[in-house]
């Protein structure tokens, strides 16, 4: 994922406490080290990327989570398949993932009364990996590590 609020991400947080974030791949069970691996070999050299907000959807089964979503350029999703791919190969199996690849939405979930206003620029200057449930529980999140990208952004 990307963080996208001028705020220090904290190293662990609860389920209800996210940072507002771009997820670039649905949750996936693999050896953190695997990983690691596969994340930073997408990550290493990477340009930095500028996007927009472009609308307001809900999404979710029952349509009860309110988004921004992002304009879905070339470096989006050139960055979400190749995330896709690495993770593929290091043994994830990304094939029974929904909304990803052509269904992929980059959007940017408003949490506890925090959003993107339509119109917004938001700067995609990172890739971070994220433990969804750290020492088996999954009412916490915990950070394992963030991957800074070239800071020479390129829009799109």
């Amino acid at each position: 994922m990307t963080f996208v609020e001028d705020l220090a991400v904290p190293e662990a947080f609860g389920r209800d406490a996210w940072p507002l974030h771009l997820t670039w791949v649905p949750p996936f069970e693999a050896e953190e080290e695997a990983a690691l691996e596969a994340v930073s070999r997408v990550a290493h050299g990477r340009t930095a990327l500028v996007s927009e907000v472009v609308g307001e959807a809900w999404f979710g089964s029952r349509h009860d989570v309110r988004v921004g979503e992002l304009a879905r350029t070339a470096g989006v999703d050139t960055l979400h398949r190749d995330l896709l791919a690495a993770l593929s190969e290091s043994g994830v199996d990304v094939a029974r993932m929904r909304h990803v690849r052509d269904e992929f939405r980059p959007h940017v979930s408003a949490q506890r009364g925090r959003s993107l206003a339509v119109g917004a620029t938001v700067r995609l200057d990172a890739v971070t990996l994220v433990d969804m449930r750290p020492d088996g529980d999954p009412r916490r999140r915990r950070v394992v590590r963030t991957w800074p990208l070239d800071p020479a952004v390129r829009r799109g």
